[in-house]
């Protein structure tokens, strides 16, 4: 299980292993938390703020970029226009940049 987190309106946090699409008959579960002081903890810990504006591509100036995460946890940014997703030999040469936001899995 993987957790998922939805903070709305700063206050109110859903958090838990529950897909919204997942069937009744799941043992997942989600919790719903009120207070404006644990949603912005959990948003500055989430790096919320560096996470929701991602750079324009630095190959070709595009805004379709993703974030992911390596194995190792670090997070980065990466293009998926079409211009930097494959290089000459049809593998994914896509431009991306890592995001510092300390170490990858402990």
């Amino acid at each position: 299980m993987h957790q998922k987190i939805a903070v709305i309106d700063e206050r109110t946090v859903v958090i838990g292993s529950l897909s919204t699409l997942s069937q009744s008959w799941t043992r997942q579960v989600m919790v719903t938390i009120r207070g404006g002081h644990f949603a912005h903890k959990l948003l500055e810990h989430e790096h919320a703020e560096l996470f929701s504006r991602p750079p324009r591509c630095a190959r070709c100036g595009g805004t379709s970029i993703e974030l992911r995460r390596r194995r190792n946890g670090v997070w980065f940014w990466r293009c998926y226009d079409t211009v930097c997703k494959a290089g000459r030999n049809g593998r994914s040469d896509a431009w991306n940049q890592d995001i510092g936001v300390g170490r990858g899995r402990s």
